[in-house]
This record gives C-alpha cells, sequence and structure tokens, in this order.
C-alpha cells in the first residue's frame, strides 16, 4: 500500500519531482522564494549591464577607481596641520 495522498503526485519523472504543493507553503517559504527570485532578476540585469558593448567606456573609466590619489589630495583635518598653521602666526 502507497502512503501518499491523493493530492501528492506519484510520478517519478520531472514532473513529479518539480511538483510543488503551493498552499502548504509557509511565510518563511513565501519570503525565500522571493528573495530568490528579486536576487535572479537583479543578478541578471547587473549581468546584461556590465557585458552590454555601449556600457563598456563608463566600466572601464571606473576599473582604477581604487587606486586613485585624488582622494588623498583632499586637506585632512588632523592636529599637526592646525598645531602648524598656530606655529606660523607669530613669525
Amino acid at each position: 500500500m502507497s502512503n501518499l495522498s491523493s493530492n501528492e503526485s506519484s510520478d517519478t519523472g520531472a514532473q513529479g519531482y518539480f511538483y510543488t504543493d503551493w498552499s502548504a507553503m509557509t511565510s518563511q517559504d513565501w519570503a525565500g522564494m522571493a528573495v530568490t527570485i528579486v536576487t535572479f532578476i537583479l543578478m541578471a540585469i547587473a549581468y546584461f549591464y556590465v557585458f552590454r558593448p555601449k556600457n563598456k567606456d563608463k566600466l572601464e573609466a571606473q576599473k582604477n577607481m581604487l587606486f586613485d590619489d585624488q582622494l588623498l589630495d583632499e586637506p585632512s583635518f588632523d592636529n599637526e596641520s592646525t598645531n602648524t598653521e598656530k606655529n606660523n602666526v607669530g613669525k
């Protein structure tokens, strides 16, 4: 005798393997499925954005962004700069 209920598929093929009882899904199951679908869509958008030829120049311009010294050229607000300014006032 079989322990399968009438709602469950007893097929051993792909249809039985991918069978989903939508009414038995909990809120955590739905949240996990939503996160998976949104992540898949965002990854597909990122893939097509990065590999689109018209975006090549924009992305190539940013390839050395971490190595640019432009951020280091900004004035720093440490104590040494204020101390030297105070010392130079009286001279």
